[in-house]
């Protein structure tokens, strides 16, 4: 065993590759936050820069992530850990699949910033942002299968990107929609 309990010279390596890159999602959005000089998240125009980095830093992430957790991942010896996978099982699935559901609901192209109209219905009129709710769930079934430092370091910093990037979208949103959007957030909760 090695740091964050990580089994293999290539299990650390794609913790590496993967933290770094969420780290520069988050550094890029903090300083485009807090700068004012440009934007990052939501990206300022299709095939932008932004839009091409975030893309590229997103699947950084979120690839070796998936290769650790394979890595990672051992069938549990007794019945509550059997049960723990069992029920994290269920929660990635139904997490994950809402989230793909709900996105396909919104447009493919809409939900990675590119403007094709504010979705007020179905899911959205429940929550503004259904797709990060769902996908914490498939976070939190990810963790319960996994049961590993390593991945749960990783996918509680995907869950916190979820938790601030609403911050971020709405000021974009209020730009591209206006009054129908002001309406909207007035009437509708941030996460539910």
């Amino acid at each position: 065993m090695t740091w964050l309990g990580l089994s293999s010279t290539y299990s650390l390596a794609a913790f590496g590759m993967s933290f770094l890159a969420v780290s520069a999602i988050f550094t890029l959005a903090a300083f485009s936050k807090l700068s004012g000089r440009f934007e990052f998240w939501p990206p300022p125009a299709p095939k932008s820069w932004q839009h091409r980095t975030f893309l590229a830093l997103f699947r950084l992430f979120l690839y070796p992530l998936v290769v650790l957790s394979f890595l990672e991942f051992q069938i549990a010896n007794n019945a509550t850990g059997l049960s723990r996978q069992a029920i994290g099982g269920l929660l990635l699935l139904l997490g994950f699949g809402l989230a793909l559901r709900i996105t396909l609901q919104m447009g493919w192209r809409n939900a990675f910033g590119e403007k094709k109209g504010l979705v007020t219905d179905g899911w959205f009129a429940i929550s503004r942002n259904p797709v990060y709710v769902a996908t914490w769930a498939g976070l939190l079934g990810w963790g319960l299968v996994l049961g590993q430092s390593s991945v749960t370091v990783l996918l509680t910093l995907w869950a916190l990107l979820y938790v601030l990037a609403p911050f971020l979208e709405e000021r974009w949103l209020e730009r591209q929609y206006g009054d129908e959007f002001r309406r909207y957030k007035s009437s509708v909760a941030r996460f539910v």
